[in-house]
């Protein structure tokens, strides 16, 4: 489950950010992956599309398992996140991840009407599908929200057919189909037939328990707010408006019990400073917001990336033993931290230097963030406490680093 949300800047004609929370299974690492302009690509996760030269390099939100990602940007400021739709016609259980049309899409177009004509096109000729689960099976369709520093589209698809609207105001997308009878253009096999997406494709039932009707409304509640500032858009990522942990109701998801799916990673993309901020780990309430100057090129294995995401993971499966409790403990430690790299991000720094400071400042966090919440026992319901112990003894059994398995046992297990 994921939400992304277009925030338009009042009377300029720009877009001020662009924002999404990927929601994914627990366990799933989620890290930030370059792409140099020049390489060549092998598009595939399950299904190949053609090999092609990377246009423009691009900074990716990556699930570690597939080729594709969540959530990404490229150097000329296209940003484009997808969701995972749920409708009544049936999804190819073999296909092409939404998430791969995704990355071909950014690291091709040179502006958001680009990455448009790119995905209609990949998705009339290659179709969509496979399962986009990690640790649970998921087979959905498609909705992306594309943006650039001048405007933005919504592009719904299905199977092979889609329709999509220029935005004109702040927008957000959640899991579920949202043009209804407002399309700007249909695909032929739709033109004619079909006068309301929304509700000739979706299926109410799923859509309603993954609670995408609850949280796209209460997206549109916090677009109504004007003048967003850095501190506004990652209020917008942290969101947990019901106030309750484990539902599927908020922006800011967090998994237990009957719950299977949290945010795993979230960013936004500020076009007025050219900045991406990123978490690199589960739940933004608990995360720092780190900077990435755009046109910062840097390549490190993808094991770091991986490693990161894991190291801020235990700090927030750490603080979810108690989760309210440790949350307000840890505000202003996070306050504190979060500070620091704001102040870095406007310091007039080296790329190089900002990021490479921004990961020290995040670690020093973590050490600081786990020494005040310690250990301690998981609290909560009898089935929260059964999940997140499962969840738990998973992350152990298949960690083969000696220092996380270290730190796992002292904290989680």
């Amino acid at each position: 489950m994921c939400d992304t949300f277009y925030v338009k800047e009042h009377g300029s004609g720009a877009s001020a950010f662009f924002l999404k929370n990927s929601d994914r299974d627990p366990n799933e690492p989620q890290y930030m992956f370059f792409v140099p302009s020049g390489k060549t690509s092998h598009p595939k996760t399950y299904v190949s599309m053609p090999s092609y030269e990377v246009k423009y390099a691009t900074w990716l939100s990556k699930p570690s398992w597939m080729w594709g990602a969540e959530m990404g940007v490229n150097e000329k400021g296209v940003a484009i996140g997808n969701e995972a739709t749920f409708n009544k016609p049936k999804v190819d259980k073999i296909g092409v991840l939404g998430m791969d049309h995704l990355r071909v899409a950014l690291e091709l177009s040179s502006s958001s009407r680009e990455a448009l004509e790119i995905l209609i096109e990949n998705t009339e000729k290659y179709g969509q599908g496979g399962n986009g689960g990690y640790e649970h099976p998921l087979y959905y369709h498609n909705s992306y929200l594309i943006t650039d520093s001048e405007e933005g589209y919504i592009l719904d698809t299905v199977n092979r057919d889609w329709a999509y609207k220029k935005l004109r105001g702040n927008y957000n997308i959640s899991n579920k189909i949202s043009i209804k009878d407002d399309f700007d253009e249909i695909s032929s096999g739709l033109k004619g037939k079909v006068q309301n997406l929304e509700k000739h494709f979706i299926n109410p039932l799923v859509s309603y328990f993954a609670g995408a009707y609850h949280r796209e409304n209460r997206g549109r509640e916090l677009m109504q707010k004007e003048n967003y500032d850095l501190k506004d858009a990652m209020a917008v990522l942290q969101d947990r408006h019901t106030s309750r942990v484990a539902t599927m109701r908020n922006i800011c998801m967090i998994a237990g019990g009957l719950v299977s799916s949290q945010t795993t990673a979230s960013l936004f993309y500020d076009y007025t400073s050219q900045l991406i901020w990123y978490t690199e780990g589960p739940n933004p309430e608990v995360q720092l917001f780190k900077p990435l100057k755009l046109g910062f090129h840097y390549l490190e294995e993808e094991d770091a990336g991986v490693k990161r995401w894991k190291y801020n993971n235990l700090l927030f499966r750490t603080a979810l033993k108690d989760y309210e409790a440790n949350k307000d403990r840890l505000v202003p430690l996070r306050t504190q931290y979060q500070s620091q790299l704001l102040a870095l991000a406007s310091s007039g720094s080296s790329d190089r230097e900002v990021y490479e400071r921004s990961h020290s400042i995040n670690k020093a966090y973590i050490d600081e963030g786990l020494s005040l919440i310690g250990e301690g026992p998981l609290k909560g319901g009898i089935q929260f406490k059964r999940y997140w112990r499962k969840e738990n003894q998973a992350l152990l059994d298949k960690e083969t680093d000696p220092e996380l398995r270290e730190l796992y046992e002292r904290y989680l297990v």
